[in-house]
């Protein structure tokens, strides 16, 4: 079962000093639609920064106003400024990105939220002299904090190992964070299936020494998996050319050379 998170928007201190914020209060009911633009960016955070119309209402601005407990006519103002300003752009006919959320919004696990309010505890005990009154009853509570604790380490050290799964990667692709994307040996199987004239294996380890050897031009999280694809494909076209023995014989910088531009 997923981990439940937790999710918030911080507002910047000059976040009521912006010219469009400023011009949106200005209007009669302002003060109304600036709430209306916070409620909405709370209801993008969890969801991309996206909002989506799905045909419960006629119109986006009235199941909008549904969900947010507004008027529907102050709701479509709101949007409506809002889309005049660059504050919202309509993506598709059920898609809508709120561009100032990503700077703004925070996220937060249930565990790490726990680990913190404990810390928190600990520190004002600290400071105030107060002694806990079950103080000696608490290791169980203390060891869990502890286990908490250790996990969000083991998070902020290496996201990518968050999958769920205790089988060693086989190997591992540099990304542009300087985190490590993870190949298993299921992924080599998939892959096997789908390009049967490539070395599979030969293949990641030539693309792990062309990523290394160009920094610049790593991907990103998202990204990473059209590269693999992108190249395994090029590799089958040409007839698995790096089959056998004749892959081993390569160096992996000979193997980066055979491939130049495949990703561009």
């Amino acid at each position: 079962m997923a981990e439940k998170r937790y999710y918030w928007i911080q507002l910047k201190e000059g976040f009521f000093k912006q010219k469009e914020i400023k011009k949106l209060r200005k209007i009669a009911g302002g003060d109304t639609y600036t709430v209306i633009y916070l409620k909405m960016l709370l209801a993008a955070v969890k969801q991309g920064n996206k909002l989506f119309f799905e045909g419960v209402e006629d119109t986006f601005p009235e199941e909008l106003a549904l969900e947010l407990d507004e008027d529907p006519e102050n709701v479509k103002v709101t949007l409506s400024f809002l889309e005049r300003q660059g504050l919202i752009r309509v993506m598709g006919e059920d898609e809508f990105l709120l561009l100032q959320c990503e700077e703004m919004v925070g996220s937060e696990s249930e565990s790490a939220a726990r680990v913190r309010r404990y810390r928190e505890k600990k520190a004002l005990q600290s400071n105030t002299g107060v002694t806990p009154l079950l103080q000696s009853g608490n290791t169980d509570i203390d060891k869990d904090i502890e286990k908490d604790t250790e996990k969000e380490k083991e998070k902020d050290i290496c996201p990518e190992l968050n999958s769920g799964s205790k089988e060693p990667p086989i190997i591992t692709l540099p990304l542009n964070t300087g985190a490590e994307h993870l190949i298993f040996q299921r992924d080599i199987d998939a892959f096997a299936e789908l390009y049967p004239a490539v070395d599979i294996l030969q293949a990641m380890r030539g693309m792990k020494g062309w990523l290394m050897t160009n920094p610049t031009k790593r991907k990103t999280k998202r990204g990473i998996g059209r590269f693999i694809n992108s190249w395994l494909a090029r590799e089958q076209d040409k007839g698995g050319k790096v089959v056998g023995n004749n892959a081993r014989n390569m160096t992996t910088e000979q193997y980066a050379e055979s491939i130049r531009g495949w990703n561009e």
